[in-house]
């Protein structure tokens, strides 16, 4: 089942339909569903040539694979008896016989993971170059697609070759709240829903695991702790599948798990120079929506200082409950694993875990409120010291307000014993002059009538404005 990405689907169409030849780049982390959007897009679609590259395969074996294609889509008998030798072949026949033709619509051509057709290596890319420079004079659209972030923004986006010839770029998320819900087809209340988002956030695939004839608990059972469950091997997929260092990148991982860090410290306890290599390690991180930079709006905290926490919410679960059991997992027969290795401990976790969702969709919780667009800084606030405190999320915004929101992932309504508790925290705040302070509170069932009476908050979001 296909859903969400209408404003995806919606910029691909814009581009399908312009007059002109596009180049397009999209890319994003393993299962995160980049292969079905462009799928979607394309099954309407007139004229379409399609291209896979194969991970672990050599050139040779890319470009007969490639020719394959291009014999099934041009039905030439003339290739049967003939073979390409190098890219630059194909690509002229292609051009030849493809490009060349005479046709009402737009030809359409995608090739998908990028990175394995080019073996890693730039060549390809200065071919495709070369080629595009004659396409995009005869009403093409060329959509080239990745899972590896590094090669993606620095072999393509960012590469001399394609400089200035790339139309759009989509660097595709996690699905919304309000799109990920769709998948469960009113067959699951919301509350169920959000403790699935909780533990596997918007990734599709993980999503698409899901048995809607089956509880919460019987399903996280089947595919988190059985012995041949699905997401078992997960972390290991994400960090050696989608990262050429995956060591590296796990090893930031496990500094991010526990605490907020700024670049400087996490360069420290690597033993690594900060800048260069680090800094990149940080951005692919950030574009898997693995982890997340954020900066205080304090003046003092320069953008030196922003810190950096770890965000994705399967790998926060892996490391609290997979990972430390990982050898009871995969030896057990017992059906109920999940109940007895979370215990007591679930619920204080999903606390925590509402806290980071919140944090993550800060963006589309902001829509909901009416005031995205004023945004200039968001994220959590921590202040150390005598007086330590942490504000859960905070936003300023450019008409000079502070907007303080307070996060409870309760089962009942709040009351109005959290007004001295988020007072004091605002009262060792120290607000920017000029500035007015507005109060969110963010919870699954929203105010009693007694706190929605005493008018403290300007604004509440519950499960219903989530989703």
């Amino acid at each position: 089942m296909f859903t969400g990405r209408v404003k995806e689907l919606t910029l691909l169409e814009e581009k399908y339909r312009s007059k002109k030849s596009e180049l397009l780049v999209i890319y994003g982390r393993r299962r995160i569903g980049k292969t079905s959007l462009i799928k979607k897009f394309i099954e309407n679609k007139d004229i379409v040539l399609e291209f896979e590259g194969i991970e672990g395969e050599q050139t040779k074996f890319q470009i007969s694979n490639v020719a394959n294609k291009v014999i099934k889509f041009t039905k030439d008998p003339y290739l049967n008896d003939q073979s390409f030798r190098n890219w630059d072949s194909i690509f002229a026949y292609i051009t030849d016989r493809i490009i060349n033709v005479k046709r009402n619509n737009k030809l359409v051509i995608f090739i998908d993971e990028l990175q394995w057709m080019a073996c890693n290596r730039s060549r390809l890319i200065a071919i495709i170059k070369y080629y595009w420079d004659i396409w995009k004079e005869k009403n093409v659209m060329l959509i080239l697609c990745g899972s590896i972030a590094s090669f993606m923004v620095k072999k393509v986006i960012s590469s001399k070759a394609l400089y200035g010839r790339i139309s759009t770029e989509i660097l595709l998320k996690g699905l919304e709240p309000s799109e990920a819900i769709q998948i469960f087809q009113n067959k699951r209340s919301k509350e169920e829903v959000l403790r699935y988002l909780l533990v596997l956030g918007g990734v599709p695939k993980y999503l698409e695991e899901i048995d809607l004839n089956k509880s919460f608990n019987q399903n996280i059972n089947s595919i988190c702790f059985s012995s041949n469950s699905f997401m078992i091997n997960e972390m290991q997929k994400i960090f050696y599948s989608q990262f050429k260092e995956g060591t590296t990148y796990i090893r930031i991982v496990n500094l991010l798990k526990k605490s907020l860090l700024t670049q400087s410290e996490i360069s420290k306890k690597l033993n690594q120079k900060s800048g260069g290599s680090l800094k990149d390690y940080l951005i692919n991180l950030e574009n898997a929506e693995i982890i997340k930079g954020y900066s205080s709006f304090d003046k003092k905290w320069k953008k030196k200082y922003k810190k950096y926490k770890m965000t994705d919410e399967f790998l926060n679960f892996h490391f609290k409950y997979i990972e430390p059991n990982i050898e009871i997992i995969s030896e057990s027969k017992v059906g109920k694993l999940f109940e007895a290795l979370t215990g007591d401990s679930f619920p204080i976790w999903m606390g925590y875990a509402f806290e980071r969702f919140c944090v993550k969709h800060a963006l589309y919780i902001a829509e909901k409120l009416g005031f995205a667009e004023q945004i200039i800084s968001y994220g959590p606030f921590f202040s150390k010291g005598k007086n330590s405190f942490q504000i859960d999320l905070m936003y300023k915004r450019i008409d000079n307000v502070i907007n303080i929101c307070e996060i409870k992932y309760h089962s009942k309504e709040i009351k109005t014993t959290i007004i001295p508790e988020l007072e004091k925290k605002i009262s060792l705040l120290t607000i920017p002059r000029g500035f007015s302070v507005e109060k969110t509170l963010i919870s699954v069932y929203g105010p009693s009538e007694q706190l929605k009476d005493s008018g403290y908050f300007n604004h509440y979001i519950t499960i219903e404005d989530i989703f």
